[in-house]
């Protein structure tokens, strides 16, 4: 088994335009993305490492959202039949860059008559002061074999969706009710805090045509995913952006509102297998898209992902 450590990217990609679309899913998602019903290492132990390049793909402050994207996650074999996963994002802050244990799930792997099959829990570790997990994936995998060249992914999932973002807006702006940011030279500073409260659903279907006798393959995809919460939002006027708690007498509550959003994907690449490595170029290009207001939710994304194994 090789030592555990991190992957390192490097790769040279064009500036993106700011994020604007508010959203309370993420439109780049560590699941239901060449998800197979077989596992994909032989030791013990993997990891894997992602970079690509995700416009508008996080609620959290839009306008300092990165458009290079990394992402790392551990596999480790705790039975024949089981895996633990962890998953790390490095999300982009007022700050920098901060790496967050976005997940940790299980994986539970069997075969009948040929089929393969798989059942992944999954949950969000953050804590948000309530009893259990502020989110829950769930999800069903199957892979099929047609042929020797010729094979299939399916998976379905469902998510509870608990999460909490903030939203800087600086004084030249202000927050128009049901209406998008316009210039106000007299308005004051606000952060405005949004809580989702949701239910999601997630698939994908991909083919997969295999051209060496490491199954390394060209695959194509279609993956969508799409929600349906409960927005609650307060507003803290009068503060600068660099103070972390702002004074609860400037304090209001803009109420709740109904957001339903979605997107269809179509995913293409090559999925590169040797004994000790799988390296996987891809391109996802968004075929639909609905959201309140018309508001673009994604954009094409270009990414590399590397798992050590």
């Amino acid at each position: 088994m090789w030592p555990v450590g991190m992957l390192v990217f490097a790769v040279t990609l064009l500036s993106a335009p700011e994020a604007l679309a508010q959203r309370p899913f993420t439109v780049h998602d560590p699941f239901y993305q060449s998800e197979t019903a077989r596992r994909a290492f032989y030791d013990g132990l993997a990891a894997t490492g992602e970079v690509s390049y995700r416009t508008n793909t996080s609620v959290t402050l839009p306008s300092t959202t990165p458009a290079i994207g990394l992402s790392f996650r551990l596999h480790y074999r705790l039975a024949p039949r089981i895996d633990l996963n962890a998953f790390w994002d490095a999300a982009g802050t007022t700050t920098g860059r901060t790496i967050v244990l976005s997940w940790v799930g299980l994986k539970y792997y069997w075969t009948v008559d040929g089929f393969d099959y798989a059942f992944r829990l999954a949950v969000d570790p953050a804590s948000d002061g309530r009893v259990g997990f502020p989110q829950l994936d769930v999800a069903f995998i199957s892979t099929r074999a047609f042929s020797p060249i010729l094979s299939s992914d399916f998976a379905v999932g469902v998510r509870r969706v608990r999460k909490g973002f903030r939203q800087f807006v600086p004084a030249e702006s202000a927050l128009v009710e049901d209406g998008p940011l316009v210039v106000a030279p007299n308005a004051p500073s606000q952060f405005i805090d949004t809580r989702a409260l949701g239910m999601e659903l997630h698939f994908m279907w991909s083919y997969n045509l295999i051209f060496d006798p490491a199954a390394s393959n060209l695959f194509v995809s279609v993956m969508g995913e799409g929600g349906q919460y409960s927005l609650f939002e307060t507003t803290f006027e009068g503060v600068q952006p660099d103070i972390a708690d702002a004074d609860p007498e400037n304090e209001k509550e803009l109420g709740a509102t109904d957001y339903r959003g979605g997107v269809v994907w179509m995913r293409s690449g090559i999925e590169y297998n040797r004994p000790s490595y799988q390296v996987i170029p891809f391109m996802s290009i968004p075929l639909k898209q609905w959201a309140p207001e018309d508001d673009e939710l994604a954009r094409m994304q270009l990414g590399l992902r590397l798992m050590l194994r």
